[in-house]
């Protein structure tokens, strides 16, 4: 079809004739589905009369199924011509279904969302794009399924694990790379399923959320890639490129960033390393970052039985950070503040090398080797400047902190399995055996002076050399076997055994006015810890075609040694662990499922909150650790419901969570009254966390435009201790939130809000008990105008209320984009941005935690303008080129 005909459209219309009785049939269904990707692009229905309502659809190829659940279907080929305006189906016969139909080629149109076993698939085809879309624009519009600006992806309120291509990591644990680079158009389904967790050992979750890009056929035979730069000729820039070179099941590719935007410098993996996240303001992450990160990927199966899988990544980031901080303290009888700014200056770099081997030793045997290596070095250098106030709003003191220093990492695991399959079907065994290596080396400069305003002491300063190590041995063996009884009923039978070595050697040098000498003992300290945990289990699994029923139990034994080894002390403990487990999912239609989880965890305390000694890498918030901390055990609850309906275009997700901890490891803290404080972690009982969350969309106006709306709802209860007195901090927040969105072939616009409102309570003070809020109203509009010209642009204005003095900031950030496609296929793009062009960028949030209201604004780059180039490579061929166009 040229492009000249793109608005065309053709008019259906007919009537049905009821094969037996001879009288007009009343609801027929016709569903028109598009020839060239299977997708529904319109149906109608037959009225009481047998005649069709009639519809309209653009002028193209299409397969048209009239469907009666009395009568066998009756399928057409549509192919019309240009001059054609309507097509009037007359009196259309359906065959019986007590006639044989003769041996047919059937082409089934595939619904956008629909479930497969366990696996949610959407079809990615069927979701309308931009020409040269990236897979993280197909994310986007899938439904109940969310990206946020560092690329973090959710579905239906959860957040996903890991992303893989093919069943295959691709550039080991990043995400971005794949969503971010590779096209749309290579992708034949997204699939999203659960993956049991094979690192419960240390106290994870037992399933990970998984997300898999199956990339089409085509798409696995020859070359493509991009090439992207961009910059504004005086500061920033960004520039990436992604060759990929795919034949069969050997997979070749090369990557590399260089960027210093915040859109691009950090994926959501390295958001999180480095406090990035931005969760409640801002538009592209924080701080000033500078980035380089380049590797390659190599997949490949050699003959019948090997396959290798292998990657390599080298990233190295930079990054400049201003933060500007207001933390309320509430105490029992008095209250005071202190407002904090902090310059922070970050550099790491890290080798990453993936390697994984699957054999295949026999038709049922198959062992998989898989080594990992980690290497990474950094240096920081961080400014802390602290004013504390009193409740009469005086100055009482000050205090300065410079924290410099560097870190060497190395961190390497090896794991191994072996699967034994059976002549009796779903018979299987599974041994495995994982040691893990990590070694660790920071060495740090703490610079501090104290000014007194209340005559309190004397000014004072710390000057201190800090050597920190910390090592962790690990061998982690698991045995699980599975026998079915029947074809319904099957039992599996687990046992792991791990065996942890942990040391942590603190040294810290006072400075005695010539050099760093003098051991300070207080805050040095040799500490090892040595774990031994043994688990054995047994599931129950009744699994039938439309639901799944598990359930079972894990006893856990862990022995415990702690070894202060300063101080020749020896702690031994012995923790005992019933955990169980239910699982029943239900399958209702292919289109919709209901899941009831619940499941049970013991946590271990890590070696930082075991230890101790006296950390005062911020001497205003010192923390001490204690040996004689206990596992939190914890039970959670949840339910699940997901439904897609693919005539009507409607979805719906609404899910539950409980989850309560008993020994939780909380904080133990106390504060004097010029706002220092010493914090130890205790067990404490009566933690409770709760949630509720809904969301979909459904189509309005015979479909001329669709409504997507979402609510979250959360109440938390946590304990801790104040000054010895117990202090419950409760949150409950609502968060719900609407968009409209009108799609065509040439035109995309939304707009929509969200409104997030929260009720922090502490029985501690009730002059905390404050509540805030903040909404946001958002507008996108993409138009696809003449000669390969595209617009787009995009605003969302933040109103915050009830914070702190000078956290009120209401902000709106608009950024709009100009492009010109170029050549036959669009691969060549120019386009002009415009990032946050009113100038207002700023990242504020606000949080609520033990006797504390901390509001945070940190630096962002504000506005900033680019000119990008673009070229997208594919060595296969058009689909209208083979076929020699469609006009």
């Amino acid at each position: 079809m040229s492009a000249s005909s793109f608005c065309q459209t053709l008019k259906l219309t007919g009537n049905i004739n009821d094969t037996l009785a001879g009288q007009k049939l009343p609801n027929v269904l016709m569903m028109v589905i598009k020839f060239s990707d299977s997708t529904l692009v319109n149906y109608t229905r037959t009225n009481s009369a047998g005649i069709f309502t009639p519809i309209k659809i653009p002028l193209d190829t299409y397969i048209v199924i009239i469907s009666h659940p009395n009568f066998n279907d009756k399928t057409y080929l549509l192919v019309p011509e240009k001059n054609d305006s309507v097509l009037n189906f007359k009196n259309v016969l359906l065959p019986s279904k007590s006639v044989e139909l003769n041996e047919i080629e059937v082409i089934a149109y595939k619904e956008k969302m629909y479930y497969k076993g366990d696996t949610l698939q959407f079809t990615a085809d069927s979701f309308k794009l931009k020409q040269n879309a990236t897979v993280e624009d197909l994310l986007k519009k899938l439904p109940g399924l969310k990206v946020d600006a560092a690329g973090k992806i959710t579905i239906q309120g959860k957040v996903v694990d890991q992303v893989l291509v093919d069943g295959d990591e691709f550039f080991g644990s990043d995400p971005t790379i794949a969503t971010k680079n590779l096209n749309a158009n290579t992708v034949e389904t997204v699939q999203v399923y659960d993956k049991k967790n094979e690192n419960t050992e240390s106290g994870g979750e037992e399933t990970v959320k998984i997300v898999n890009l199956k990339l089409k056929e085509d798409s696995k035979k020859g070359y493509f890639g991009k090439v992207s730069a961009a910059t504004d000729a005086k500061k920033f820039y960004e520039n990436d490129v992604l060759v990929n070179k795919f034949k069969n099941n050997r997979k070749f590719s090369l990557f590399g960033l260089f960027a210093n935007t915040p859109k691009q410098a950090f994926g959501w993996s390295e958001a999180n390393q480095y406090g990035l996240n931005n969760e409640g303001g801002g538009s592209g992450g924080t701080g000033v970052p500078q980035t380089l990160k380049s590797g390659f990927y190599f997949n490949d199966k050699i003959g019948k039985n090997t396959k290798v899988n292998s990657d390599y990544t080298f990233q190295q980031n930079q990054l400049i950070a201003g933060q500007e901080t207001n933390t309320q303290f509430f105490l029992q009888d008095t209250s005071y503040s202190n407002a904090q700014e902090i310059k922070n200056e970050t550099f790491k770099q890290t080798h990453n090398l993936n390697f994984r081997l699957n054999q295949k030793i026999d038709s049922l045997t198959d062992i998989t080797i898989r080594p990992r290596i980690n290497y990474s070095t950094g240096t920081n250098n961080n400014l802390k400047n602290d004013d504390f106030i009193s409740q009469n709003n005086e100055l009482t003191r000050q205090t300065t902190i410079l924290n410099t220093g560097n870190s060497e990492t190395m961190d390497a695991n090896l794991q191994v399995r072996l699967n034994r399959n059976f002549m009796k079907k779903d018979r299987n065994l599974s041994l495995s055996y994982q040691p893990s290596y990590y070694n660790s080396t920071s060495r740090n400069n703490l610079n501090t002076s104290f000014r007194y305003f209340k005559g309190q002491f004397a000014d004072s300063s710390i000057l201190q050399k800090r050597t920190v190590t910390n090592y962790r041995l690990e061998q982690n063996a698991t045995l699980v076997y599975l026998e079915p009884w029947t074809k319904k009923i099957k039992t599996e039978f687990s046992y792991g055994i791990t065996h942890n070595q942990n040391n942590s050697n603190r040294k810290t040098l006072d400075f005695n006015g010539q050099a760093y000498d003098i051991l300070n003992p207080t805050q040095s300290n040799d500490f090892r810890n040595t774990r031994v945990s043994q688990r054995l289990g047994t599931r129950f699994i009744y699994d039938v075609k439309k639901y799944k029923i598990s359930f079972g139990v894990n006893y856990r034994n862990i022995y415990q040694e702690n070894i202060n080894v300063t101080k020749a002390q020896k702690l031994s403990s012995n923790f005992n662990n019933i955990l169980p487990f239910a699982n029943f999912n239900y399958r209702i239609n292919q289109g919709s499922n209901f899941t009831v989880r619940y499941t049970t965890n013991a946590q271990q305390p890590d070696l930082q909150q075991l230890q101790p000694v006296v950390d005062n890498t911020d001497p205003n918030t010192i923390s001490i650790g204690n040996p004689a901390l206990r596992p939190e055990f914890s039970n959670n609850l949840s339910m699940d419901y997901s439904m897609y309906k693919g005539i009507s275009d409607v979805d719906f997700y609404a899910g539950s969570q409980y989850n309560g901890v008993s020994n939780e490891i909380n904080d133990k803290t106390s504060f004097d009254a010029y706002g220092r404080s010493i914090t130890t972690p205790v067990n404490v009982n009566g933690n409770y966390s709760g949630s509720l969350y809904c969301g979909g969309g459904f189509p309005v106006l015979n479909r001329w435009m669709k409504i997507m709306y979402n609510f979250n709802g959360s109440f938390n209860n946590s304990v801790s201790f104040v000054n010895d007195q117990k202090n419950i901090t409760q949150l409950l927040s609502a968060d719900p939130g609407i968009t409209f969105e009108k799609i065509v072939d040439f035109l995309e616009i939304g707009i929509g809000g969200n409104f997030s409102y929260s009720i922090p309570k502490q029985t501690i003070s009730l002059s905390s008990n404050q509540p805030y809020y903040s909404y946001d109203l958002t507008g996108h509009l993409t138009a696809k105008l003449p000669k390969g010209l595209r617009l787009s642009t995009d605003g969302d204005y933040t109103n915050n209320g009830n914070r702190a003095v000078g956290y009120n900031i209401n902000y709106f950030i608009l950024n709009a984009q100009i492009s010109k496609s170029f050549f036959k296929k669009e691969n060549f793009i120019i386009s002009v941005e415009g990032n946050d062009i009113l100038n207002q960028n700023i990242s504020n949030t606000r949080t609520v935690q033990a006797n504390k209201i901390v509001d945070m604004k940190t630096q962002v780059i504000k506005r900033y303008f680019l000119l990008r180039l673009i070229f997208k490579f594919n060595s296969n061929k058009e689909k209208k080129e083979e076929d020699g166009g469609n006009d």
